[in-house]
């Protein structure tokens, strides 16, 4: 099936820092101060906007191709409030690469995953760290079922 042209409607972006665990807040915080220039684009992400982002490369295409693997909310860390983008602030996605270096550098030394060391790059993520998986489990999905972001911070130590 061809691929349509970019979609005329778009799907709003979540900035704010208060659907963010508390722990996880607070680590971002310090990164964006830590990094000249920085500035959150992205935060918690609805399923709406996840759906859209997935259809970029798949169902439209725009000249971007495939900006993410995740189809729904649940199967990205965005969806449960432990996950964000971050971009420059006059140069958006097309930083230099010593800028997003420095990005995942002081993220690391935040105890938080950077996107840019995994195979399918994604320099502007940032979740938080380890011992979490790249993506959510299935038992990450059902705990945020019964319980919503919050048992899920609780769990990965994040509230």
């Amino acid at each position: 099936m061809p691929k349509l042209p970019a979609p005329i409607f778009t799907v709003p972006v979540d900035q704010s820092l208060e659907g963010l665990a508390p722990r996880f807040r607070a680590r971002v915080e310090m990164l964006v101060a830590a990094v000249p220039d920085a500035m959150i684009y992205e935060t918690l992400r609805s399923d709406a906007r996840q759906q859209y982002l997935y259809g970029f490369g798949r169902q439209w295409d725009d000249g971007r191709g495939i900006v993410t693997n995740s189809e729904t909310n649940i199967d990205t860390w965005h969806g449960y409030g432990l996950a964000v983008d971050i971009i420059h602030k006059a140069k958006g996605w097309d930083a230099p690469a010593d800028w997003w270096d420095r990005l995942g550098a002081e993220a690391i030394i935040r105890g938080l995953t950077w996107g840019g060391k995994w195979t399918f790059k994604d320099l502007p993520h940032v979740q938080w760290g380890p011992p979490m998986r790249r993506s959510p489990s299935p038992s990450a999905s059902l705990l945020k079922a019964k319980g919503g972001n919050e048992a899920v911070w609780k769990v990965v130590e994040a509230l």
